[in-house]
């Protein structure tokens, strides 16, 4: 299908190659936006067996549970384009303000849910909230940054999302251990990051693009490759956080143990893209997102021969590693292809890539009690699949 030929009415504000790179305050803005991602998910993860527990006489109830923790990757997945119009249309900050909002009463829902039902519906509000933070402030960083700062700037707000993982699934494990309602008071935490949106460029739109912007069309064969890569990559990487919990219970970990040690696996994949971030530009973005898929594979095979605790720590080391070269270098690569009035709308794509991917990885690579290391060998494989084809790719177009 080819692109819509309507006309954004806003362009992005200059970059920093044109004037001044954005100052430390939008910046750390735009880092601690990113967390919220991560969060979505994160904060739940260790509580999941005990929600599996307290609605056990609901049919369906393990199934139920583990939704409540994709849905609101499906629901990104839907709505994510949308989020890019407006964000394009009426500006970054609008979309925001009203995302930020929606985060806090969505995500905090669990307090007082009373059904999976009611659960659901608030997770829902929830993805609604996600596509439009995760666009906007993606698209925003494009508008900001350009060339070699933009792929630093990426790297780091990777490492700073994976960080915020490292913190909230330690500190959701230890609230799940209390009570399996507690974590979802974390939510609120977004409405803190209002003050600070408001200071955002991108509140009104900006006037209409130039004839050659408005003409660019992004490369949409090679961005394609990069939304099925994304898919593929979030089915394989989201096996930790649905199905790690249940591995992790058969080898004697706590709750809180468990969140201590998918924080493990979060802390390792910002590390990976923190110190990455010095190197962006001197090495081949397709090459090195494909050794982070190696590396991935890697470690989900390690976990799934695990004996003990220790043996499935080196395992999410090992996917950490890799999950920390992935994204930054896909996300390099997609802005390269994407011309400035095109920006919101490109980056709702890959949001709609990457969390369709959550979605369906519970859907298509589901463990059975007794065999919760059969799913991640599955994992492996595909992680490898995916590397190669990368792999292959990258080397027949520089041929």
């Amino acid at each position: 299908m080819s692109a819509p030929r309507s006309v954004p009415l806003t362009s992005p504000p200059p970059s920093p190659t044109a004037g001044h790179a954005p100052d430390r305050l939008t910046q750390l803005t735009l880092l601690l936006l990113s967390t919220l991602t991560i969060m979505s998910g994160a904060t739940i993860a260790p509580a999941l067996p005990a929600m599996q527990a307290h609605f056990a006489d609901t049919p369906n109830a393990a199934f139920l549970i583990k939704l409540s923790l994709t849905i609101v990757g499906l629901v990104i997945a839907l709505t994510a384009p949308l989020s890019g119009v407006l964000a394009d249309r009426y500006g970054r900050r609008p979309v925001l303000l009203a995302s930020l909002v929606l985060y806090a009463l969505g995500g905090s829902a669990g307090l007082i849910a009373d059904s999976i039902g009611t659960l659901l519906a608030g997770r829902i509000v929830l993805g609604l909230a996600v596509a439009g933070t995760m666009t906007a402030a993606g698209a925003l960083v494009n508008d900001l940054f350009s060339g070699p700062a933009r792929g630093r700037f990426l790297s780091q707000q990777a490492a700073f999302g994976n960080f915020g993982g490292a913190v909230l699934m330690p500190l959701g494990g230890l609230l799940a251990a209390a009570s399996w309602r507690a974590p979802f008071a974390l939510y609120l935490a977004a409405l803190l990051l209002i003050p600070l949106t408001l200071r955002l460029a991108g509140g009104l739109p900006a006037p209409l693009p130039t004839d050659s912007a408005r003409d660019a069309r992004p490369r949409w064969a090679s961005i394609g490759v990069i939304y099925a890569l994304s898919v593929g990559y979030m089915i394989v990487f989201y096996l930790m956080p649905t199905q790690g919990p249940f591995l992790l219970r058969t080898l004697g970990a706590a709750p809180a143990v468990t969140g201590l040690l998918l924080g493990a696996f979060t802390l390792v994949a910002a590390l990976t893209s923190l110190a990455y971030s010095r190197f962006t530009g001197r090495f081949h973005a397709q090459r090195t997102a494909a050794l982070g898929l190696g590396l991935l594979a890697a470690g989900w095979l390690t976990v799934s021969g695990a004996q003990s605790v220790t043996g499935a720590l080196l395992g999410l080391i090992l996917g950490g590693l890799g999950g920390g070269l992935v994204f930054p270098n896909l996300y390099t690569w997609l802005a390269d292809l994407t011309p400035p009035a095109w920006r919101g709308r490109v980056t709702a794509g890959m949001s709609s890539a990457i969390f369709l991917g959550q979605f369906l990885s519970p859907v298509l690579l589901t463990s059975q009690p007794g065999h919760e290391g059969l799913i991640f060998r599955v994992g492996a494989l595909l992680a490898g699949l995916l590397g190669a084809a990368l792999l292959a790719f990258s080397l027949r177009r520089a041929g």
